[in-house]
């Protein structure tokens, strides 16, 4: 593209980074960073009343978590600042006078119950999509002079030719059209200095050379008031992609309010995903390159970054996907780093002070092949801290599909407690013993040996575990099977 490239993610401070917001920011990113501009993230928060403490510290934090950096933002400002709307007020009051003295838009002061009155009484009359009825704009200059005088609140609207319309073509859905006469006047200006969304994002965006927007799809009836803006300044609009929404399991919109589903990607973040895993998970929702890959690198992904493969169908959020990713992940760091990343959740649910920092090591390591999430190793290593107690019911009917293996395991247990080197070396001749002294290989062989030691069906390396157990515990273990 010859074009500078720039792009923006616009985030209000009225909630924490959810999946959508992150996909958004993801794929103005990797567009931008693909044709080597610029991702701006400036914040919209005009909504002071819903906004929330802390909520863009938070979302830039975990952008940043996940890779992605934007080039400009409030804490690294460039030249098209300020990157706040409160602190650029005094922009959409010009440009709203602007087009008030370009006959554009006129001044409304008609008050809410006005407004309420006469929307109720187009809705008995059948209209379906009540407008302004434009009373306002046939006030003389005399009548408005005056009213401004009295200093009576007003709004200013843009005015929405009837004959106009408006087209564009989106980068997913292709060609998409409105009429003017049926969207109506609208407000671009609040009484309280406030701009309405449409208005403003058209200024910061017409003023920070956003060369594209990729944004939801809810944002679609959004674009033909922004398209009005630009015409009425004579400025390029950018091209827009709409992207298909993002369903649950069922099929249906992710929902905030989906208790089924973790929304947050600090939820994630807690539990134990890693920032690569997400990336990539995420930006495999609603976008796919050429071929059946899955697994790509933050690099790999802005190099193979094409706005012409955007689906045009929603895309599942599956949890299950995510988690197989995060495992994958997990088990490509170096033993090193996925025991710095890991131990932290298996101090934060057990006391370690007793244990030895070796054998904490070799505890994690022997799970990094099937740990899906960090969190995740408090669970896995339970036995280690609490011994299984009640063998479940399912786990002992694997008993009773195995033959003839009281008597091995009766010595099983005596050679455990006359064994006087606890080694994992040790430990593994004995199996083999036994394998060779009652003829048993296999299911057969080894079944046994795990259920009576650890009291679970399945588990990582028998020999590790049984190492890691100790000869107490597994000891104790086998005697209340016995």
């Amino acid at each position: 593209m010859s074009q500078k490239i720039r792009l923006r993610y616009a985030p209000s401070p009225t909630g924490f980074l959810h999946i959508g917001n992150t996909r958004t920011a993801l794929f103005n990113y990797l567009f931008a960073k693909h044709y080597n501009g610029f991702f701006i993230l400036r914040i919209e928060d005009t909504d002071t009343e819903r906004n929330v403490d802390g909520a863009i510290v938070s979302q830039l934090d975990n952008l940043r978590w996940l890779g992605i950096e934007p080039d400009e933002t409030i804490d690294r400002p460039g030249d098209y600042g300020p990157y706040r709307q409160l602190e650029r007020l005094d922009l959409y009051q010009k440009y709203a006078h602007e087009l008030l003295e370009m006959k554009q838009a006129y001044y409304c002061f008609c008050t809410a119950s006005e407004l309420e009155q006469d929307r109720e009484a187009q809705l008995a009359k059948g209209y379906l999509s009540p407008r302004y009825n434009r009373k306002c704009w046939k006030l003389s200059p005399s009548d408005v002079r005056a009213k401004l005088v009295q200093q009576i609140p007003y709004n200013i609207r843009f005015f929405v030719p009837d004959n106009s319309s408006y087209d564009f073509d989106d980068l997913v859905r292709g060609p998409i059209h409105f009429e003017g006469k049926d969207l109506g006047d609208w407000v671009i200006l609040k009484s309280n200095g406030i701009p309405t969304y449409n208005f403003a994002v058209v200024i910061d965006d017409m003023l920070m050379a956003i060369s594209h927007v990729v944004r939801g799809e809810e944002h679609i009836s959004n674009t033909p008031k922004q398209l009005m803006i630009y015409q009425a300044f004579k400025a390029s609009p950018p091209v827009f992609a709409h992207l298909t929404l993002i369903v649950n399991e069922q099929h249906k919109k992710l929902s905030k309010r989906d208790s089924h589903l973790m929304q947050f990607i600090s939820q994630y973040r807690t539990l134990g995903y890693l920032p690569t895993a997400i990336f990539n998970f995420i930006s495999l929702l609603g976008w796919s390159p050429i071929g059946t890959t899955e697994i790509f690198t933050h690099d790999e992904l802005i190099k193979l970054f094409d706005e012409t493969r955007f689906s045009k169908s929603p895309s599942m959020f599956d949890v299950k996907k995510l988690t197989w990713m995060n495992n994958y992940y997990l088990k490509q760091l170096s033993d090193e780093d996925y025991l710095a990343f890991v131990r932290p959740f298996l101090e934060q649910g057990y006391d370690l002070t007793k244990k030895t920092p070796v054998w904490v090591n070799m505890l994690l390591l022997i799970y990094k092949k099937e740990l899906q999430y960090g969190a995740e190793i408090v669970t896995l290593t339970k036995p280690f801290f609490e011994p299984v107690e009640q063998v479940a019911s399912e786990t002992r009917t694997v008993l009773t599909e195995l033959t003839d293996y009281e008597a091995m395991m009766a010595t099983f247990k005596r050679e455990l407690e006359q064994l006087t080197d606890w080694t994992e070396g040790n430990i593994k001749d004995l199996i083999t013993k036994m394998g060779n002294q009652y003829d048993k290989k296999g299911k057969h062989l080894f079944m046994p040996i795990r259920i009576f030691t650890s009291h679970q069906e399945h588990g990582p390396e028998l020999v590790k575990v049984i190492y890691l157990l100790g000869k107490e515990q597994v000891i104790n273990n086998i005697t209340k099977l016995q």
